[in-house]
């Protein structure tokens, strides 16, 4: 038997109705900047006259005399007061002392009269033990008379030192005052050896040699100044760029994180959106359909679609059907074999009783061929109900037991007769196909795999027979009158035992039963009593292949998603990284920058500090120039006032070492 000729058809005439498609922080710096004015002091100095000077000089030196002799007069007459008030402290301390050692020595002489007189007391008699009890007391009281005035002495002795110490201080304070006059009477020496070597004119050339040298370091100083202050001013610029450097690595800092936190936040949001993706897929993979479905073509579905619409009468007939015979013949190698399961390998048929166990799943599993294959059109999926699967078992049963052959047709009769039983007015579509072909004896020898496979090919013979399409038209549901319509399937099986030595001209064994899958289909105009039709549909939670496919494309995508939001976190950390590197670089590089800052500022305010100094010496140096500059008669006036201011001070320093000798005295 071949593929081509082991289906049927039944089918009702039906009104045509439309169809109906369905789818599916920087620091502050600042520098210093001193205003250097070149002062040339022989330019801009005032001087007075030499002769101005010299008067100026001399009345100094005369109030600096006369200031010191007064200040030595007092120091006299408080050393004098010193050494009186030291001579009475000693001479009372010597007395005191005096007294004290006498008194020291009675208090021993009274303690050796004691033990002597208890010594003897020892020895006496009543009386005279009496008389030596009350020497002894006698001797105690003058004993403690004494020590009394050990205490007064030393107390005399302690008063007499404080004196002393007062005296030494006036000593001290004496002496401060010789030490100021040794200093006075060294300056004024100075100044005249100062004052000879200018009347004398070596100073002269002493005096405009340093001159030039103190205005060659002022000039140096400068310069220094101007040079650090230029080197301040680049310090600064580089401190505040370093900062600014800082606060950019920060803020990049910042950024990196922040995108490495929405990195990783993506990251949580793509590996939940995996695991979502990933419980779905194994949730419907434990519903999911048996894998072996019917896949078709877009050319394929185009072909059929073109045909469905189209009519014997139309010009263009003939190639709309050359068209679908040439799109079916790519259909047999795309789909392929059945794949057997081995669970359903396990489950043995060897009765019709067993068959009979199994028809819900059965039902089930035509119901999802069927299915599938509509949800490629896009046409109205079928629904089995209690009501369909009687209708679809009892015209199987009844096709055996009348061993009815479908080579003469289909049994209109008994299948329009159990329809209206059923509270149907007719049944709508049979599609017929002769499954298996066995010797059926006390052991069948099948699975339920078998009848599963009956099915399958049974579904590729009626879509791709390549003879008629009114098969095709009914399991995809495109037949014009029934798109749209709510459908309902019923199968049956139906057993015919061949009475001839062939079937369909091929050799038959006695015994041999040709087994047919039966699929009748009941579309709702036909209901005409609900209460004989249960239409309540049993629901199919299987899930379909097109679905587990896309749900594992999803997955993919989900991993694929997760897999680059990894990346984009590996890339995000690796970007945080180098910033913290280069945050950590900068703050080095701050650092050293306000170090050097600090350096150049402190070499600015030393350039400041020796252009004062020079600016100093040359005044100075300005003024020791004048001096030597001056008349014969300026330079030995100021000579011998040098001179006598010397011997003035000289004789305070007298007087002072005289009064300092009298007091330590």
């Amino acid at each position: 038997m071949t593929k081509k000729s082991n289906i049927t058809l039944m089918s009702t005439a039906l009104i045509a109705t439309g169809a109906t498609a369905l789818t599916t922080g920087v620091n502050s710096v600042h520098a210093d900047t001193v205003k250097t004015t070149d002062t040339n002091p022989a330019q801009t100095q005032t001087v007075k006259s030499n002769d101005q000077k010299l008067d100026d000089d001399i009345a100094n030196a005369k109030t600096d005399v006369d200031n010191a002799q007064a200040k030595a007069d007092q120091t006299q007459a408080d050393a004098n007061q010193a050494k009186d008030t030291a001579d009475k402290s000693q001479a009372t301390a010597n007395g005191a002392q005096s007294t004290a050692n006498q008194a020291q020595s009675d208090l021993n002489h009274a303690q050796d009269n004691v033990q002597k007189a208890q010594a003897t007391a020892d020895q006496a008699t009543d009386t005279a033990i009496n008389d030596a009890k009350n020497a002894i007391n006698d001797q105690k009281h003058q004993n403690a008379q004494n020590e009394q005035g050990v205490e007064d002495a030393q107390s005399d002795v302690n008063q007499a030192q404080d004196n002393v110490d007062h005296a030494q201080a006036d000593v001290n304070n004496v002496q401060k005052d010789a030490n100021q006059a040794d200093s006075a009477a060294n300056a004024a020496q100075q100044a005249v050896d100062h004052a000879q070597d200018v009347a004398d004119g070596s100073a002269s050339q002493a005096a405009n040699d340093q001159l030039n040298d103190a205005q060659n370091d002022l000039s140096q100083a400068k310069d220094h100044v101007n040079k650090a202050q230029n080197t301040a001013n680049q310090a600064d610029q580089h401190a505040s760029d370093a900062q600014k450097a800082v606060d950019q690595a920060k803020n990049n800092v910042n950024d990196a994180t922040k995108a490495q936190n929405v990195a990783q936040a993506k990251t949580v949001a793509a590996q939940n959106a995996q695991d979502a993706a990933q419980k779905a897929l194994d949730d419907a993979s434990q519903h999911q359909q048996n894998s072996n479905q019917v896949h078709l073509s877009q050319g394929y579905i185009d072909a059929l679609n073109a045909y469905s619409q189209a009519s014997p009468n139309d010009a263009n007939y003939q190639q709309v059907v050359n068209a679908l015979i040439t799109a079916t013949n790519n259909e047999w190698a795309q789909n392929g074999g059945y794949v057997s399961n081995a669970n359903d390998q396990a489950i043995k048929i060897n009765s019709k009783a067993d068959l009979d166990k199994y028809m819900a799943e059965l039902n089930t599993y035509a119901q999802q061929l069927i299915n599938n294959v509509r949800s490629q059109f896009g046409t109205k999926q079928v629904q089995v109900s209690n009501g369909s699967k009687q209708v679809g078992q009892q015209i199987g049963d009844a096709l055996t037991a009348e061993n009815h052959d479908f080579q003469t047709g289909h049994d209109m009769v008994t299948s329009h007769s159990i329809a209206q039983a059923n509270g149907l007015s007719q049944l709508s579509d049979q599609d017929v196909t002769m499954a298996l072909t066995k010797m059926l004896g006390n052991s069948w020898n099948l699975s339920l795999d078998d009848f599963k496979k009956a099915l399958y090919e049974g579904m590729q013979s009626y879509l791709f027979n390549g003879i008629e399409w009114d098969h095709a038209t009914s399991v995809a549901g495109t037949r014009l009158g029934v798109k749209g319509k709510d459908v309902w399937m019923g199968l049956g099986w139906s057993f015919y035992t061949p009475s001839g030595d062939t079937y369909q001209g091929v050799p038959v064994q006695k015994g041999e039963v040709v087994i047919a899958s039966v699929l009748n289909f009941m579309y709702d105009y036909t209901i005409q009593d609900s209460s004989k039709f249960d239409a309540k549909a049993i629901p199919d939670d299987s899930i379909g292949l097109d679905t587990i496919k896309k749900l594992e494309n999803d997955l993919s995508a989900k991993q694929a998603a997760t897999n680059a939001a990894n990346q984009n976190v590996a890339q995000a950390k690796a970007q945080t990284n180098a910033a913290q590197k280069a945050l950590s670089a900068a703050q080095v590089a701050l650092i050293t920058a306000k170090s050097q800052q600090t350096k150049a500022h402190a070499a600015v305010d030393e350039a400041n500090a020796a252009v004062k100094a020079a600016t100093v010496a040359v005044a100075a140096a300005q003024k020791a120039v004048d001096e030597a500059n001056a008349s014969d008669a300026v330079k030995q006036q100021a000579l011998a006032d040098a001179k006598a201011a010397v011997k003035d001070a000289q004789a305070v320093q007298g007087q002072k070492h005289a009064i300092l000798d009298a007091a330590k005295a």
